[in-house]
């Protein structure tokens, strides 16, 4: 014991006593002289009892006064802060110094405690000079235990402050040993005297936060919890119980947050809730939905707390959670899926883990989207969350909702996808994982939404972009090349298509806009009118290609009119730079130095971005030759992909060989398995890249020899591509090597094929040799009666070899004659065609040869697939005959020919490589007897019409409307009726049954109904009207006209015609009418001449048309009803006022008419009166057209060559040689072809001058001088055009039509 310390606080005590009303400063000079003092007092710790309380008296004897001071001048209420904590110090030490007793009377300890607890609240200020002094007191009533004497004095009310003050003031920064203090005391009070007051303090803090992370009063609530958990149980479970069973009771505010309470209690202590969890199962079945809503929040939350294995714990609270997946409630089921992410990573094993990913799988299919969504979203999350975690078929199934019928689904799918994607692409280039096929059909199905039509982010315009710049992360080019050859493998047709799309769209841009630097170049040295036209059509090309093609279009304007010349020189180095390294750099520094001072400087950021090579690169092409030379790719699947990729790289790009010739050259020599890629890819890209022909022939010379046949075609198409113009002699020499081979009979297959080839390549040097080319193959092939050897049949096809090496042959003469690069035939074709005359007509190819049935099926069809060949180049020379013959492939007797042929057919036509007329085999295939051939006829048919309407749709926007039907599918009826006229199965003079007539009929039929479906048009009534009007108008000139080939089967087409018109108003009923007709109808002077003679009688009964059409009627009640549908809005449509100046047009129309009509009265008459009796037939007339005529003769009007006036055709609205229509004009094929009219230099009036009236030569002999090879081209051009006849057919309806009017302006 410390005597003079004693003894100094006594005799402090005494003075500040003696003073009545001591002032500050005393007061704080003498307490700190005291607390100094009380600070060096140490607690008696005496072994006997009596020394022990000797000691004591001693030391309250000696604190005495002091204790009296502070009671007496009530010290503890002061009023300055100071004097108040140096009353705290000096109190604490004397709890100190006599504990354990207490050193003042009850009545006056409360206002001790609550100076102290008062002194608490400052230890929230770390920086005050007395913070050490506060931590003292802290400290002393920690050990000492003074809340003992509180609670012995009742004070539960300063207990709960003090429990307050101690959570409000702790802090992070606080020592651990000032941490362990506050505890102390807060578990000692809770171990004796636990209260749900204090309870309510302890969850009060435990929720609470800083910056989103527990504050130090929160873990403090936690040690608490922790450490008090038993005597604090009853409570806890007391409490929650009650807010989960009395959800709606009144009470404390935490009952608003409990469920907050139950998780932070359960990640804490969880066996304190164990009788508490389980009652949750009450909240997830409540009828309520958002108490269900809030419960799954909870449950995923207690179940994803890692290490508790709550799911297993709580079996029947984790089945009900499954059911929440499929609640009836759409945010129920999304507040599920918000869970699974946690669930599955605290969980990442077990029973309980594959049935929540299995309730997710099942929510990929839910009904609302919002679900699909969340599932789509939780399963990314999940991915990347751990990539090698996640169920592969999760993946997958997560791909396929970016086909989800929800435009928000795909978008929503499409972004979270593409993360998981880069997250995967990063985890392969650091090695982390192995590339996996799952994860590459990501991108797979991404590029299939560039087939979406309804979102514009999906449309190409954007897809490229997310190509180029999203796919892939900051990955080197070798990493993206091996994720390109993986995806390529995963390709279907599809993908492959919708890459072409996007890579062709890029081209195009870069093309354009090269186009368009050189026109801006050029423009300013020779300015004109031309060149800004030339200009401005580029613009509207380019700006197709950015996803606001308008906005687009304007920003192009504009940066043509600057004249800032770095930009455009940068614009061409960004174009001519291949690798895509330097091409970001360069575009780096291109944005970098316009960014402040061009107002476009997006506009032209996302330009740069479309025209450099950042999809694919000269670095991708040397990536893939460099794996292709190492093995680098491993097997031969990953191979196969490669050369694929390449190829379609090359197609598009093939300058991006350059450089990587020698690796090319490399392969080709070595790389057998791929040698036939590989030179598919010299043969794409030899023109723009420098490889020597002398390393290359050897091996191409060897494939035209001694390949195959597909070999020998790339071959040849490759020494063509790399062969500079001083080494034409190469073709010389190759083909003479390649007749050799032809002698002797080696590899004809493949010889033939060469030949062919190189016949398209270099036709002059095929043709020098013709002489002895020609004569050789027919005998080798066509001539040679051992070749028909029908038991040696090729296993591919299915006919003989000799057959199949005749077909080789006829292959290779068509070759012959459709040269490549626009090259000139000089020979002959008319024994090429003679020659398919009797293959089509016999199916053979010589009289002395007589091949087996199936052969002969496999000729026909080879001959008619050669005619479709030809006709892109020689359809002015192909006869109607060849035309039918070709045709009726349609309906040959195999139904292998008949699939093959249509197939084929429909191809060309889709490519716009043959005339539209050969559409008319879909219309013959519709009665095929099998159901597959028929279903496909009647698809490839509306195919036809909806193709050909939508740009007949373009042509009205552009051009004055209904100038010419020659190019729209309504033509086709010209020759379908021409071809059923013809056909060996029409019903016979003698024998008129309705039921013969309904199924002859039928393709007619079919076609009509294709051709006025409302489904094939989009629904345009204009259209629709317009097409109905066009087939009665077809229908009438036909009726009107002969057949030019075989006069005596224009009663046929009068019959076809005459049931068409009534079939075609049957269908429209009234229900669609039309205010314009065409008026004029062009017919091909080929199969049609002007009836001279009259009109011809009828062989039909009276009535039997009605009858056909009735027994017809089942099939077109959905067509007929649908027009009726569509005929009922058009009606409203059509009564619009008419405007002014088809008014006046019109006007015109009625003078030009009237006064032809006087002008030929005469005429009519004449030709009237010398009809026949048997002529003279009343005419059967339409019910909708030609109901003003019944009961009248209008024979047809015969325009002389200096009479009247002549409709005036461009060049466009005369496409085809088949296409020409109905006041009836006849054209020669050779004029459809050329298009010469009044406009371009060559009217019809000059065509038909020369004499009072018009002769017309004969089809065969126009036939025969075309064939004649002593007849100059030129002379046959000029009989070409004297075939011309017109006639003009009207009637009350031609006269008042516009389109007519829009025809002779």
């Amino acid at each position: 014991m410390d005597v003079p310390a004693l003894q100094l606080v006594t005799d402090i005590g005494a003075q500040i006593l003696r003073q009545s009303r001591p002032n500050k400063d005393f007061l704080v000079k003498s307490l700190r002289k005291a607390a100094s003092a009380l600070s060096q007092i140490e607690q008696s710790s005496v072994l006997e009892a009596a020394q022990q309380v000797e000691t004591a008296k001693k030391v309250q004897d000696a604190l005495n006064p002091l204790r009296e001071t502070i009671v007496k001048h009530s010290l503890a209420r002061h009023r300055d802060r100071d004097v108040r904590l140096l009353v705290s110090i000096c109190t604490s030490e004397i709890f100190r110094v006599m504990a354990p007793e207490p050193p003042f009377e009850d009545k006056y300890l409360p206002d001790i405690f609550k100076l102290i607890t008062s002194t608490f609240e400052e230890l929230a200020d770390t920086e005050s000079p007395y913070f050490s002094k506060r931590v003292k007191i802290l400290e002393i009533v920690a050990r000492c235990k003074c809340w003992v004497v509180m609670l012995d004095s009742e004070c539960s009310d300063l207990i709960l402050e003090m429990f307050n003050v101690l959570f409000s003031i702790v802090r992070e920064k606080h020592e651990k040993s000032l941490i362990n203090d506050i505890m102390s005391i807060l578990t000692h009070i809770i171990d004796e005297e636990a209260s749900e007051q204090l309870l309510e303090v302890i969850m009060r803090n435990l929720l609470k936060e800083e910056k989103g992370v527990p504050s130090a009063s929160s873990q403090l609530a936690v040690s608490v919890l922790q450490t008090c958990c038993q005597k604090l149980e009853p409570f806890v479970r007391g409490f929650l119980t009650s807010c989960i069973m009395d959800r709606d009771a009144e009470g404390s505010a935490l009952r608003e947050i409990y469920h907050k309470i139950i998780l932070k209690i359960f990640i804490c202590t969880p066996q304190m809730l164990f009788d508490v969890i389980p009652h949750l199962t009450q909240e997830l079945l409540t009828d309520q939905v958002d108490v269900r809503i809030k419960a799954v929040s909870l449950v995923g939350k207690i179940f994803a707390v890692p290490g508790c294995r709550a799911a297993q714990n709580y079996h029947d609270l984790f089945v009900e959670f499954l059911n929440r997946f499929s609640d009836k409630s759409v945010e129920v089921r999304v507040t599920a899926l918000q869970c699974v992410k946690d669930f599955c990573t605290a969980n990442p094993t077990g029973a309980e883990l594959n049935e929540v990913l299995s309730a997710l799988e099942g929510r990929l299919l839910d009904i609302d989207d919002r679900v699909r969504i969340q599932a789509v979203a939780a399963i990314c999350d999940l991915a990347k969350c751990n990539l090698k975690f996640i169920p592969l078929t999760l993946i997958s199934q997560a791909a396929e909702r970016l086909r989800d019928k929800k435009i928000s689904v795909r978008k929503k799918a499409l972004q979270k996808l593409m993360e998981v994607y880069r997250s995967y692409c990063s985890k392969c280039a650091e090695g982390n994982m192995t590339i996996v096929d799952q994860f590459e059909w990501i991108p797979c199905n991404v590029l299939m939404l560039s087939y979406d039509r309804d979102c514009k982010e999906f449309r190409s315009q954007n897809m490229e972009l997310l190509l180029a710049e999203d796919l892939f992360p900051d990955i080197s080019l070798l990493e993206r090349t091996m994720h390109w050859v993986h995806m390529f493998s995963l390709f279907t047709s599809l993908h492959v298509k919708a890459l072409d799309i996007i890579l062709s769209q890029k081209r195009r841009l870069q093309s354009d806009l090269r186009n368009f630097l050189a026109l801006r170049k050029k423009e300013k040295e020779t300015c004109s009118d031309e060149l800004e036209k030339k200009i401005k059509a580029s613009f509207e090309r380019m700006s197709a290609s950015f996803p606001d093609p308008t906005k687009a279009e304007e920003c192009f304007y504009k940066l043509d009119q600057m004249k800032d010349n770095y930009i455009f020189n940068s614009l061409t180095q960004l174009l001519d730079e291949a690798s895509l390294i330097k091409a970001q750099h360069a575009r780096e520094n291109f944005v970098k130095k316009i960014r402040d001072r061009h107002p476009h400087v997006d506009f032209l950021r996302l330009l740069s971005a479309k025209c450099i090579f950042n999809i694919f690169s000269s670095e991708h092409v040397q990536n893939i030759l460099d794996c292709l030379s190492s093995g680098k790719f491993g097997g031969r699947h990953l191979e196969v992909s490669s050369i694929k990729l390449l190829m379609a790289i090359v197609r598009y790009w093939p300058s991006l060989l350059k450089g990587s010739e020698v690796k090319l050259c490399y392969l080709l020599e070595r790389n057998e398995p791929y040698r036939d890629q590989l030179t598919e890819t010299l043969a794409k890209a030899g023109s723009h890249i420098f490889v020597k022909l002398s390393d290359v022939y050897p091996i191409l010379e060897r494939m035209c020899l001694e390949g195959t046949r597909a070999q020998s075609k790339v071959a040849v198409s490759a020494i063509a591509a790399v062969t500079g113009s001083s080494e034409q002699y190469v073709f010389s020499e190759l083909t003479k090597r390649l007749v050799d081979s032809l002698h002797r009979g080696k590899n004809l297959p493949t010889v033939l094929q060469s030949l062919g080839c190189l016949a398209q390549h270099s036709t002059a040097t095929f043709e020098d040799l013709d002489g002895e080319i020609t004569p050789l193959l027919l005998e080798k092939t066509f001539q040679m009666n051992s070749l028909d050897d029908s038991t040696s049949m090729d296993e591919t096809s299915g006919c003989s070899k000799s057959c199949k090496l005749r077909i080789y042959g006829l292959k290779a003469l068509v070759k012959s004659f459709l040269p490549y690069r626009g090259s000139q035939v000089r020979r002959n074709i008319d024994h090429l065609l003679s020659l398919l005359v009797k293959m089509l007509q016999e199916g053979k190819t010589s009289d002395s040869v007589l091949p087996s049935g199936n052969d002969s099926s496999h000729i026909r069809l080879a001959a008619a697939k050669s005619v479709l060949r030809l006709s892109k180049r020689w359809d002015l020379h192909i006869s109607p005959e060849i035309f039918h013959f070709t045709i009726l492939t349609a309906k040959d007797p195999s139904s292998l020919v008949r699939r093959i042929f249509i197939d084929k057919t429909r191809k060309l036509l889709r490519e716009r490589v043959i005339p539209s007329r050969y559409a008319c085999a879909f219309a013959l295939a519709t009665s095929d007897c099998l159901t597959d051939i028929k279903d496909d006829s009647f698809k490839y048919m509306g195919e036809f019409v909806k193709d050909h309407a939508r740009e007949a749709c373009g042509h009205q926007t552009s051009s004055v409307r209904g100038c010419s039907i020659t190019d729209l599918p309504v033509y086709i009826l010209v020759f379908l009726i021409h071809v059923l006229a013809h056909d060996e199965d029409f019903p016979p003079d003698k024998y008129q049954d309705e039921h013969i007539f309904c199924h002859f009929c039928s393709p007619l039929f079919h076609l009509i109904q294709a051709l006025v479906n409302p489904e094939n048009f989009n629904g345009d009534l204009v259209l629709i009207a317009d097409t109905v009007s066009q087939l009665l108008s077809i229908f009438k000139g036909i009726r009107k006209a002969e057949d030019a080939v075989d006069a005596h089967k224009s009663p046929r087409l009068h019959i076809l015609s005459e049931i068409g018109s009534a079939f075609t108003s049957s269908l429209n009923q009234g229900s669609i009418s039309s205010s314009c007709s065409p008026g004029v109808v062009f017919l091909p002077s080929s199969i049609y001449t002007a009836n001279t003679k009259g009109i011809t009688r009828y062989a039909i009964e009276e009535g039997l048309v009605e009858k056909i059409i009735e027994l017809f009627k089942n099939n077109i009640s959905k067509v007929a009803s649908s027009l009726a549908k569509y005929g009922r809005r058009f009606v409203e449509h059509r009564e619009q006022p008419e405007n002014m100046k088809s008014k006046r047009l019109r006007n015109m129309l009625h003078e030009q008419a009237n006064s032809l009509t006087t002008r030929n009265s005469e005429t009519r008459k004449d030709t009237a009166s010398k009809m026949s009796p048997g002529m003279k037939r009343k005419h059967v007339a339409s019910p909708e057209v030609d109901s003003d005529l019944s009961g009248k003769e209008f024979p047809p009007i015969i325009e002389h060559g200096n009479d009247g006036f002549e409709p005036t055709l461009d060049k466009e609205q005369l496409l085809s040689s088949c296409d020409s229509v109905d006041k009836v004009t006849i054209l020669t094929q050779k004029q459809v072809k050329s298009g010469k009219t009044s406009r371009n230099g060559t009217s019809l009036k000059a065509n038909t001058e020369g004499g009072s009236s018009v002769t017309t030569d004969s089809n065969a002999s126009y036939r025969a001088k075309l064939r004649d090879p002593s007849c100059s081209k030129e002379t046959r051009r000029n009989k070409q055009v004297q075939v011309l006849q017109q006639i003009k057919l009207f009637s009350i309806v031609d006269e008042c039509e516009e389109d007519e009017i829009m025809c002779l302006e």
